[in-house]
């Protein structure tokens, strides 16, 4: 029993001794914490305190600065920025003290080095912007003009002249050299190249395009215009052009037209002897018309009447002033000056025949070409 009681007094003394040491730990620690508060408590002051005497001394600089920066602007300017703000602009009484008048006139006073034209007009690129002489349009004179004046597409002015003078300047012409078969070859080469131009031009005549060749029908008379109408069949010929000539009157033959139909027995188009036979011609791509001159009074009933039946353009080579009987033609081809032609005509182009300047002063006319670059011009009534 004794011995049980000594166990028992000595677990309750280490009990004892662990509560002891539990609360001298504790104690301790609540210390501690209490020393931490009281550390950040004193360093929160110290912030309090620096950021109140930032606050206080922030302003001082500000109104130290700005004082300094006012009174730099007052040494460098005189005035104050203050003053002049307030101030309002007058925008009237300052406009006033400009006067444009006099500032103009001693501008325009002064001589200039290089005088300065006003250039209104606009040049293409391919026109000159200095011409060293004025330009006269009215470059071709002849000693009896007739009723109509021509105007090319630049303002050349060409008078048209009479029958009597075309037929001396032809004979001039024909005495010195160019003969009638060269004249023939010149215009039916225009005709061609006016002829596949109207018809699509490279559009038309192309490799891979046969199923659309076109066919031109070329009407021919006993006369000049006649063989020219057969030499241009000749040469659309040799373009794969299908061509039929139809002769006005078969039994009748000029030099010029027998050589040419000499030529053309040679090429692929056709020759139709007969007014009858066009009937059964359906309505070609292209009617060339060389059926009358000058001295032609009447032609063919039955050519003009399928002429006017058709739809296709029809374009004549040298035709009469007054136009061929019955026909009225869309566009007409002529020689080296025009006639005084009316309107059954159509749109008049002109032909440059390449006869020699001197030529035309042997006929009394002042020549000088108003073609340009161009073999073939258009001409237009001066009105």
């Amino acid at each position: 029993m004794i011995e049980n009681l000594k166990i028992i007094k000595a677990h309750l003394e280490n009990e004892q001794t662990v509560i002891n040491q539990g609360t001298k730990n504790i104690k301790k620690n609540v210390s501690v914490s209490k020393q931490n508060n009281s550390k950040q408590k004193n360093k929160a002051k110290v912030s309090n305190s620096e950021s109140e005497s930032l606050l206080t001394s922030q302003p001082l600089q500000q109104s130290q600065n700005f004082t300094n920066h006012k009174e730099r602007n007052d040494a460098c300017f005189g005035v104050s920025l203050d003053t002049i703000v307030k101030e309002d602009f007058d925008f009237e009484k300052n406009l006033a003290l400009f006067n444009k008048k006099e500032f103009y006139n001693k501008i325009h006073k002064k001589p200039d080095l290089v005088p300065h034209e006003k250039v209104t007009t606009k040049y293409k690129h391919n026109e000159n912007v200095l011409h060293s002489t004025p330009v006269k349009f009215r470059q071709v004179t002849v000693p009896s003009p007739a009723i109509n004046e021509y105007i090319t597409d630049d303002g050349l002015v060409v008078p048209s002249i009479t029958s009597e003078l075309r037929w001396k300047l032809f004979n001039l012409v024909e005495e010195n050299g160019l003969t009638s078969g060269r004249q023939n070859e010149i215009i039916g080469r225009a005709a061609t190249e006016m002829v596949l131009q109207l018809l699509g031009g490279g559009y038309r005549f192309n490799p891979r395009n046969e199923h659309q060749w076109p066919r031109v029908v070329v009407l021919c008379g006993p006369n000049r215009s006649g063989a020219m109408g057969v030499n241009c069949a000749r040469q659309l010929s040799s373009y794969g052009v299908h061509t039929v000539v139809v002769l006005s009157e078969p039994g009748l033959y000029t030099p010029q037209l027998a050589n040419e139909m000499a030529l053309y027995q040679f090429t692929t188009g056709t020759l139709i002897t007969s007014a009858a036979e066009l009937h059964g011609l359906l309505d070609p791509d292209f009617v060339v018309v060389s059926l009358a001159d000058e001295q032609t009074e009447a032609v063919s009933r039955n050519i003009t009447n399928w002429a006017k039946s058709i739809r296709s353009p029809l374009m004549a080579i040298d035709p009469p002033s007054q136009g061929t009987p019955s026909i009225v033609v869309k566009y007409s081809l002529v020689p080296a000056l025009p006639l005084s032609y009316n309107e059954s005509n159509g749109k008049i182009y002109l032909c440059n025949m390449g006869i020699p300047t001197q030529v035309f002063h042997f006929a009394g006319i002042q020549y000088k070409s108003p073609f340009g670059s161009k073999s073939v011009i258009p001409l237009h009534i001066n009105e």
